[in-house]
């Protein structure tokens, strides 16, 4: 919220602007500043993307590792305790 002293600030501050710019260039000075306000924030929020885009990749990585594991190297209980034997091949047992 806006204390009265802070109102009266922000006057003198416009008011220092319109003598120093003058009428013609302040919108265009105006137009600027709201120009670089709005790309900072662009970036910002780009920014944010990539850096929560990055963590959720980071937090994704040891499960879809696991899961990688589990497709391509079958477990020494599944084709009955034999590693030697390929995938879907019985093993004797012997």
């Amino acid at each position: 919220m806006l204390a009265p002293t802070h109102i009266v600030l922000l006057g003198l501050v416009l008011l220092l602007a319109l003598v120093v710019f003058g009428p013609k260039r302040l919108p265009e000075l105006g137009q600027s500043v709201g120009r670089a306000i709005q790309e900072f924030k662009h970036a910002g929020s780009q920014a944010r993307d990539e850096f929560n885009a990055a963590g959720a990749e980071l937090r994704s990585t040891p499960a879809q590792h696991q899961a990688d594991q589990a497709l391509t190297a079958p477990s020494a209980s599944a084709n009955g305790g034999s590693s030697a034997a390929p995938t879907g091949v019985p093993s004797t047992g012997v």
